[in-house]
C-alpha cells in the first residue's frame, strides 16, 4: 500500500469519526492552506472547495489576531448567529491541518467542542 492510500485512508477514519459526533451534520478535515483531505457534507449545491478555503482564512485570521496582542494560538475558532439552526467549529488540527464542522442546534455544543478537540489533538500529533 502507498503511502498516498494509507494516508487517505486515515483521514477518511478520523471524518468517520467527527461524523459520529451527534450533531455534526457536515464537516472536513481541511489543508491550512484551504485544500480538502477529507469530507462529510450532504448538500449538493454547497461549494466546499470555497468553505474549505475560508475555513482556513478564518483561522488563519484568527490566529493573525491573537498574535497582535500576544495571545496564543487559538485552538477553535466558533461561529454562530443570533438564532441560528447551526454553529460551525473551526478547529486546529497540529499545524498543517484543520476541522471544520456543521453542527446542529439541537446539539449540545460544550460536547462537540470536547470530542472534536479530541479528534484534532490525534490528527495533529499524526499529520
Amino acid at each position: 500500500m502507498s503511502y498516498h492510500s494509507s494516508m487517505e485512508e486515515e483521514t477518511q477514519e478520523y471524518i468517520e469519526g467527527i461524523r459520529a459526533i451527534a450533531g455534526v451534520v457536515a464537516s472536513a478535515l481541511v489543508s491550512c492552506d484551504g485544500l480538502v483531505m477529507a469530507k462529510y457534507f450532504r448538500e449538493s449545491d454547497l461549494s466546499l472547495s470555497l468553505f474549505a478555503a475560508m475555513s482556513a482564512t478564518v483561522l488563519a485570521a484568527a490566529e493573525a489576531v491573537c498574535s497582535s496582542v500576544h495571545v496564543q494560538r487559538p485552538s477553535m475558532v466558533t461561529i454562530t448567529a443570533t438564532d441560528a439552526d447551526a454553529t460551525i467549529f473551526i478547529v486546529s488540527a497540529g499545524e498543517v491541518a484543520l476541522i471544520t464542522a456543521v453542527i446542529d442546534k439541537s446539539a449540545d455544543l460544550p460536547t462537540v467542542q470536547g470530542q472534536l478537540s479530541d479528534i484534532a489533538t490525534r490528527i495533529g500529533v499524526v499529520v
